[in-house]
C-alpha cells in the first residue's frame, strides 16, 4: 500500500482536501430526524451538529444544567490531543529539519536515530493522526469518522512508499533499525542506540506552526460558559484560519528544498 509520486509531493494538499471535504461537505443532519435529512446546511456544524455538541448534549440530558462542564471537560481531551500531536511533529521535525519536512520529494542519506525516532518509526505521521482526532471533534458524526479514517490511510501510504525506498538507500542498517522500532505505535521506552543528529527547535517550530496554532487556539479560545457553545465553535475556527494562514507566510523562511 504506497502512496504514488504525485500523491506523495502533494501530500500536504491531500490532507487539506480531507479535512475541507470533512468540514465542508452538507452531512445530513440526523440529530434533527426527518426535518434535518431534508434541509441540509453547509457549515450547520457550528450550531448543534459537531461531534464535541453531540457528547456534551447526551452527557448532559434531560436538564443541561451542567452543559458546558461537559463541553469542557471534552475539549480538555481535545487539548491533550492536539497539543499531544503537535508536540510529536515539532520533536521530529527538530530532528529531521524543516526542510526536509516540508520537501516534495524523500531524502534517503541518513538514520535519524534520536529524539522521537528512538521511540517510534514515524513520529510526524502518528503526530497527525493525534491532530486529526482532536479536529474531528469539530465535524459532524460521521464526517468526523471518515476523517480520521481517511488521514490515518493516506499517512499508511505514505509510510508504505518511504520505507522501501529507505532501505534500498540505506541497506541493512535501516532495515535493522525496522525491526528494532515500532511503526506506529511508540515503544515506552527508547528501542535502538542513539544517533549522532542534534535538534534545531527553531526548524522544528517553524516547520509545525499550524498544528501549533490549533492546539494553543483549543486551549485560548475552546471554554464555554453557559451555553455560549456556539461562540466557541467559531473562535476555533477562526484561529484554525489564522494558524493555517502563519503557516503559509512560515514557509517564506524554510530553507529552501528540490521539491
Amino acid at each position: 500500500m504506497q502512496a504514488t509520486a504525485f500523491e506523495y509531493k502533494h501530500r500536504y494538499l491531500v490532507h487539506g482536501l480531507i479535512y475541507t471535504l470533512c468540514f465542508a461537505a452538507p452531512w445530513p443532519d440526523y440529530h434533527n430526524g426527518a426535518a434535518g435529512m431534508t434541509h441540509i446546511q453547509v457549515w450547520n456544524f457550528v450550531r448543534n451538529g459537531s461531534v464535541w455538541f453531540r457528547l456534551s448534549d447526551a452527557l448532559t440530558r434531560p436538564l443541561y444544567q451542567h452543559f458546558a462542564s461537559a463541553w469542557n471537560t471534552i475539549l480538555v481531551g481535545m487539548i491533550l490531543f492536539a497539543l499531544a500531536g503537535a508536540a510529536l511533529r515539532v520533536w521530529g521535525a527538530a530532528y529531521l529539519g524543516a526542510t526536509t519536512v516540508q520537501r516534495g520529494g524523500m531524502v534517503g542519506d541518513r538514520i535519524v536515530a534520536d529524539g522521537p525516532y528512538r521511540f517510534v518509526r514515524n513520529p510526524l505521521y502518528l503526530g497527525t493522526i493525534l491532530h486529526t482526532i482532536a479536529l474531528a471533534m469539530l465535524m459532524r458524526p460521521d464526517a468526523a469518522v471518515l476523517c480520521v479514517l481517511l488521514i490515518t490511510l493516506v499517512q499508511l501510504r505514505l509510510i508504505g512508499r518511504e520505507e522501501p525506498y529507505l532501505r534500498e538507500r540505506l541497506g541493512e542498517s535501516y532495515s535493522a533499525y525496522l525491526m528494532e522500532v515500532p511503526r506506529l505505535v511508540p515503544s515506552l521506552r527508547p528501542c535502538t542506540a542513539p544517533g549522532q543528529s542534534h535538534p534545531h527547535w527553531q526548524q522544528g517550530i517553524l516547520s509545525e506552526i499550524y498544528i501549533i496554532g490549533v492546539a494553543v487556539t483549543l486551549a485560548a479560545v475552546g471554554w464555554s460558559n453557559g451555553f455560549a457553545w456556539e461562540a466557541s465553535v467559531l473562535r476555533v475556527m477562526q484561529g484554525i484560519v489564522i494558524s493555517l494562514g502563519l503557516s503559509v507566510m512560515a514557509r517564506a523562511f524554510i530553507p529552501k528544498a528540490t521539491f
